[in-house]
């Protein structure tokens, strides 16, 4: 089992202003939204449905049943939770579930 950060829009360094401006304004540099993927592999050597966890408390954190491709992650069985913090981070009841 391994877990990994899945940032949404990773931060961009890059800015574009005209020359000599006093001023450049960055949007988005404060906001790191992000989410966790739980992967792994069975004693059989079966890959596991990945566990998907985002922050927040209730199913409203979670993504909505009509988004595009939810009926296909639930096909392939992917296990889309809440961390019940302000964290996306799995926690010990988030391991024993998966």
């Amino acid at each position: 089992i391994d877990q990994t950060n899945i940032v949404y829009q990773p931060e961009n360094t890059a800015t574009y202003e005209e020359v000599g401006s006093k001023q450049v304004t960055v949007v988005g540099q404060e906001e790191k939204r992000a989410f966790t993927v739980v992967v792994g592999i069975s004693a059989s050597g079966n890959a596991l449905p990945f566990q998907v966890i985002y922050c927040g408390k209730t199913t409203c954190s979670l993504p909505s049943k009509s988004m595009p491709q939810f009926k296909k992650a639930q096909h392939l069985g992917f296990k889309l939770c809440f961390s019940n913090t302000d964290m996306h981070w799995s926690m010990f009841e988030l391991m024993c579930d998966y």
